[in-house]
């Protein structure tokens, strides 16, 4: 296994409000992105505040599926009541982050997901997004409003519709793969699927290369394109136990 992640302030934004964590081996690891909003270093605050709660919590983590959805769940609440009190104390009322990621033991994956960071998974040459954006320009395509390439452009784009510290409760969105047979997975905030279709990515990713060279590929063509957000990806590839 080779774990790899990168994380770009970009080309645009002053500051990167994205942070992100590894953590593990082959046995057992997390693996998440977080996406802050804010403005006035908020963003920046609450991702880190995300990020945090889960490398405390990494000790603790559970070995079966259902302990490890409710893990999620509990680590994600903390979060969200860490990110709220911060928000209250410093006037800062549109201070929010994204979560996707990932955690495994053995043969099972559990993912989560707030917002609109993106979980790919790579499999016997094919790219599937294992997520479902909670955004604006999301519930408009579901519609059958808008294409895949104009909820790239939309004005809107950058609204979503969960996120953590953005209401008292915050629900994840969850999922268990049991004995998954991966070869590849890529976790990363919108400034990467900002600039590069899932057609770019499948390129990067299914190139015989190592997971850093990779991830320094996925950041720099996104930064060609513009680089008009913070952009962050973290990958986990599995080689000793190829999955696939």
């Amino acid at each position: 296994m080779e774990l790899a992640y990168r994380t770009d302030r970009g080309q645009v934004r002053a500051q990167n409000e994205d942070a992100v964590l590894i953590l593990g081996d082959e046995h057992a690891g997390i693996a998440l992105v977080a996406d802050g909003m804010g403005g006035h270093e908020a963003g920046e605050v609450a991702s880190q505040l995300v990020i945090e709660q889960f490398r405390r919590a990494f000790p603790t983590l559970p070995a079966t599926p259902m302990e490890m959805e409710q893990w999620f769940r509990d680590n994600v609440e903390l979060a969200n009541e860490q990110v709220l009190a911060f928000s209250k104390q410093s006037n800062l009322l549109m201070m929010g982050t994204t979560i996707a990621g990932v955690c495994w033991h053995d043969e099972t994956i559990v993912i989560v997901h707030v917002g609109d960071s993106r979980v790919y998974a790579l499999r016997n040459g094919a790219l599937s997004q294992l997520t479902e954006d909670h955004s604006y320009v999301n519930v408009l395509k579901q519609l059958g409003e808008l294409t895949e390439e104009e909820m790239r452009v939309h004005p809107k784009r950058n609204i979503i519709t969960r996120a953590i510290g953005s209401n008292e409760h915050v629900e994840p969105d969850l999922q268990v793969l049991a004995e998954p047979e991966f070869d590849t997975i890529l976790i990363c905030t919108d400034g990467l699927t900002t600039h590069l279709t899932d057609e770019d990515i499948l390129r990067v990713l299914e190139r015989p290369l190592s997971a850093d060279v990779k991830a320094d590929q996925l950041i720099d063509q996104a930064n060609r394109l513009g680089g008009s957000d913070n952009i962050t990806v973290a990958i986990v590839q599995f080689t000793d136990r190829k999955r696939g």
